[in-house]
């Protein structure tokens, strides 16, 4: 087990997410925009453009890239390097970031349980080719010779 590299962890983390920002937006967007509008329209808000959203989704997915890193990086200490550890540490964070948060809001009125169950279903492709993305970059840094 070595010690681990920070400027690849963040360079790992950095790819994610941009490939999640990229996925969020077809996903959100294209796919279950209408979805969102909806609610939007429904909660008795005026359809509006947020300058500022896309500042807030760059964050988020941000934040998703670094967890998966971050649980990569944990994992292949035990596990070792690779595809099958990235998926591992894609599962665990699709679980954390979409699953459990989907479950939490499905007692609410804002959108139907069927829209949380695609979101579910949706995010889990996004989120483990991200993880082999930021996984292909990482590194652990080479071992000093005494």
């Amino acid at each position: 087990m070595g010690k681990i590299n920070y400027g690849r962890l963040i360079a790992g983390a950095l790819l994610a997410a941009v490939f999640y920002f990229i996925a969020d937006g077809f996903i959100h967007g294209a796919l279950l925009g209408h979805y969102h509008m909806e609610a939007i329209s429904r909660a008795g808000y005026p359809l509006t453009a947020d300058n500022t959203s896309f500042i807030y989704f760059g964050l988020f997915d941000l934040g998703k890239g670094l967890v998966v890193m971050l649980i990569y990086v944990a994992a292949r200490s035990r596990f070792g390097a690779g595809a099958k550890t990235a998926v591992w540490a894609g599962l665990v964070a699709w679980l954390a970031i979409a699953v459990l948060p989907s479950i939490e809001w499905m007692p609410f009125p804002f959108y139907g349980k069927s829209f949380w169950v695609k979101v579910m279903v949706l995010e889990i492709l996004p989120m483990l080719v991200g993880s082999i993305l930021g996984a292909w970059v990482y590194r652990e840094p080479k071992a000093e010779e005494n």
